[in-house]
């Protein structure tokens, strides 16, 4: 190992993780071994779980009520989309994104937690051999697709967000984004003593909740391929689904713990941590055109200050010495709004700056991708073409493919390396164990974990290697 990667790995491993997107770059760090992990998962979860009030968590008293409870939330859920889809109906507005730009932002900042879907059933892939755990690890696997790229959830929403021009906008994310996801990696690592946990956490986010359903409706309404969403309406239902399965393996499981009113007790924690960090309905909430912005403006700051010519000045500052810091960005947008650069709430052709960079002669055209262009569109009209019953513009953009990346001269073997050992291996419990590490987080979405998942569904779920996988 050079001692470049191995100062930075030691650096890894002693770091106390003050933020969680470290946490979420070490849980995912593939040159990081089981047990480091494990250990940091369980100091992790130790911590979170101490800031939970057992009090105040909202859940039955008897496990008899469990999955009387859940179906009847289930139902509320639905009601409550059916009362959504009646107030569409008599012609009100989207309720959660206004324009394609909300719905943009939105997907950005739910990215971290979905580029981890599922992860927190998979140490429970480690007990494969064990009957009672079968349950959860066939959500595990339905989650990566049974190992079809265009199945796993990983994969889907890696696509969408590169087919909408967003992945580097994810890579601008503030710290807070990465707390939920932290959790569910923690729980991917985490030892045996956490089972509870992990099945409280899986029984509340394997519910149907009133968000996904609106989220998936007003995002086919915008034009965007709302699949990774509708995948988990479908697979996820309460009568075969993960929700069901859920519940199955929760009770079967809990039938064979001696001390029930602990595992109850660990159960509802993990069940909280559902609630950790934030939500979809809080982003939903707290969606913010304008920061997003300022996020684009100061990102080309860094290239754009020494490159304008010093003949046009905004209140005696040019405007190299207005990008000459980033602080200075927000003012400088101030300062275009006053100038009647930027006209808000107006048609954007009616404002200078839009010209500048979004006609072909104008001085800045090429400056903005297609994706910039559509969130600076959205954020200067506002409700301008909702209040003038006028269509808004969608900026068309260049459709992106991973696929058209996928082949690689530099391939480094892995793939051939497992297909031999496993090929090579007459035992079950060999071939299984020599396949785990590739269902991990890191791995089961890349071309070499997407072969090891199809192989694992051979051996253990043979009836599920024959269905149609184009519903997960």
């Amino acid at each position: 190992m050079p001692v470049a990667v191995k100062k930075q790995l030691l650096e890894l491993l002693d770091k106390n993780h003050l933020n969680y997107c470290d946490l979420v770059s070490f849980f995912q760090n593939p040159d990081i071994s089981v047990q480091e992990k494990e250990r940091k998962a369980s100091n992790f979860l130790k911590k979170e779980i101490q800031t939970v009030k057992a009090e105040a968590i909202e859940f039955p008293s008897h496990i008899d009520q469990i999955r009387v409870w859940l179906e009847e939330g289930n139902k509320t859920q639905c009601l409550e989309y059916q009362t959504y889809l009646e107030r569409r109906k008599q012609g009100g507005d989207r309720e959660y994104f206004k324009c394609i730009s909300h719905a943009f932002e939105f997907l950005v900042k739910v990215a971290p937690v979905k580029k981890v879907d599922g992860a927190w059933l998979y140490s429970l892939v480690h007990y494969w051999n064990d009957p009672i755990f079968r349950d959860l690890i066939q959500i595990y696997i339905e989650e990566l697709g049974l190992g079809s790229k265009k199945a796993n959830h990983v994969c889907v929403f890696d696509d969408l967000i590169l087919n909408l021009g967003l992945e580097h906008f994810v890579l601008d994310l503030e710290d807070e984004y990465y707390h939920q996801p932290a959790i569910q990696l923690a729980l991917a690592y985490a030892p045996p003593e956490f089972i509870p946990e992990i099945i409280g956490f899986n029984l509340g986010y394997e519910q149907l909740p009133l968000h996904l359903l609106i989220t998936n409706y007003e995002l086919r309404e915008l034009g965007i391929d709302p699949h990774y969403f509708n995948l988990h309406i479908t697979i996820d239902n309460m009568d075969n689904g993960h929700a069901d399965l859920s519940i199955k393996a929760f009770e079967k499981i809990y039938s064979k713990f001696k001390d029930k009113n602990t595992f109850i007790e660990k159960l509802k924690l993990g069940f909280a941590l559902n609630d950790k960090g934030l939500s979809s309905k809080q982003i939903i909430k707290n969606l913010n055109l304008e920061a997003l912005v300022l996020k684009i403006l100061k990102r080309k700051a860094l290239v754009g200050n020494v490159i304008h010519s010093d003949k046009c000045a905004l209140n005696n500052k040019s405007i190299n010495e207005w990008l000459g810091t980033p602080e200075l960005v927000e003012e400088f947008v101030e300062v275009l709004i006053d100038k009647k650069w930027i006209n808000l709430g107006q048609d954007p052709e009616q404002s200078r700056f839009w010209k500048l960079i979004s006609h072909e002669e104008g001085k800045m055209y090429g400056v903005f991708n297609s994706t910039e262009k559509q969130i600076i569109y959205d954020w200067i009209a506002g409700t301008f073409f909702k209040d003038s019953n006028l269509p808004p513009q969608r900026i068309k953009l260049p459709h992106k493919n991973k696929d058209d990346f996928m082949f690689s001269f530099l391939s480094n073997g892995e793939l051939e390396d497992i297909q031999q050992q496993i090929s090579e291996s007459g035992n079950l419990a060999v071939k299984m164990n020599k396949l785990l590490p590739y269902l991990a987080p890191h791995a089961h979405h890349r071309e070499t974990g997407l072969w090891c998942t199809q192989r694992f569904v051979d051996f253990l779920f043979p009836f599920l290697s024959d269905k149609n996988l184009s519903r997960y």
